[in-house]
């Protein structure tokens, strides 16, 4: 579509909104809308929490009779079913808006074009594929999702820079500094839930909550072959309702016992040649529930797991300027005969945070990752 420099400055507003949004809002995509009357904005919103009000239908109650005759910008095709809340093509076309411009077709198998059809039977100029790169990237775990059935896979580490996860007695706290951490956070509120393995679980005993970022708590996922959290004494805090665990079907009868009795939902999926989780059964089976987007967090042999199945679409790695030693590595278990042979993973960017530098990967050119 051919667009001006103001189309731009409204899409790109549109497109801060649904970043802001990102995570509170699943298992819906966070959209950003704008509504503009005669070079003039009079409303903007993104999604809602969960069960609330769309992005367009926030915006278009903030513009009120300004709507009428206005330009409307969203980054996603609007929708134009029934969910929890009324279509919003219908809002758009209550409201009397002249024009909708939006970045990017919805690949959901009951919208994709809909709301274009029905938008233009009304009377309403619609026009789309502005700056379609740009909502293609906001709404990466989405898209993925609804291409894949799998979720969006996040990787997240932090090393020394000799490439260990934790001293040799375990200590690791605080390897990088607050900057990281808080970057770390914002990466728990950007996702639908977060994964770490029963070794960091009994060690660490963590709560993966946001609280060094505005945000909402994923949903935490615990990959734990045997259940062995579940007979742990004292049992981890986080095996209570809400959380998922996923196991393998050789877990004990006294443990699944155990695990009903703490509230925690299980999640049975076959084992890989090793014995442990088969990585791409429990990614099909989070992905059916439907969790969009999943960032993992550790342990090491975690980490590991998912780079050896080639499960993942990015990865952001913390690196601090600390020497450890004989600690923890970062990916234990992993070997290549030779450089040539090892994978040469996408540097997408880099960036200083305090004294720790940040490098957010991708898979290989010719990775299905």
């Amino acid at each position: 579509m051919s667009a001006g420099a103001d189309d731009r400055r409204w899409m790109r507003l549109a497109l801060r909104l649904a970043r802001r949004g990102t995570g509170s809002t699943y298992p819906n995509p966070s959209v950003g809308a704008v509504v503009v009357k005669e070079g003039a904005l009079v409303g903007a919103a993104h999604s809602a929490a969960t069960g609330g009000p769309h992005a367009e239908v926030r915006a278009l109650r903030e513009a009120g009779e300004a709507a009428r005759g206005a330009t409307v910008y969203i980054t996603l095709e609007p929708c134009s079913h029934f969910g929890r809340t009324p279509p919003c093509t219908d809002a758009l076309i209550a409201a009397g808006v002249a024009e909708v411009v939006f970045g990017l077709r919805d690949p959901a198998p009951h919208a994709h074009g809909r709301a274009r059809a029905l938008l233009e039977g009304a009377g309403i100029q619609v026009r789309e594929g502005l700056l379609e790169a740009s909502c293609r990237r906001v709404h990466a775990h989405y898209l993925h999702h609804e291409a894949t059935r799998l979720p969006f896979v996040t990787l997240k580490s932090a090393s020394s820079l000799d490439g260990r996860i934790a001293c040799l007695s375990g200590d690791s706290r605080w390897i990088t500094g607050e900057a990281a951490r808080a970057r770390g956070h914002r990466l728990r509120a950007r996702h639908h839930a977060i994964a770490i393995g029963v070794s960091t679980l009994l060690t660490d005993n963590p709560s993966l909550t946001v609280r060094l970022a505005r945000g909402s708590d994923p949903v935490p996922v615990i990959f734990d072959t045997h259940l062995r959290g579940a007979l742990a004494s004292p049992r981890p805090d986080l095996l209570r309702p809400g959380t998922l665990v996923v196991h393998g079907p050789h877990a004990s009868a006294e443990a699944r016992a155990a695990l009903v009795e703490s509230g925690a939902a299980g999640i049975e999926v076959s084992t890989g040649r090793g014995g442990s989780v088969d990585v791409l059964a429990a990614l099909q089976a989070l992905g059916a529930r439907p969790i969009r987007s999943l960032l993992v967090e550790g342990g090491g042999r975690l980490l590991a797991s998912f780079l050896a199945a080639g499960a993942w679409q990015r990865w952001y790695h913390f690196q601090a300027p600390r020497i450890l030693g004989e600690g923890l590595p970062l990916i234990p278990d992993l070997r290549w005969e030779s450089v040539a042979e090892a994978p040469h993973l996408r540097v997408i960017r880099r960036r200083i945070l305090g004294e720790d530098m940040l490098t957010v990967l991708a898979p290989p050119e010719n990775s299905a990752g």
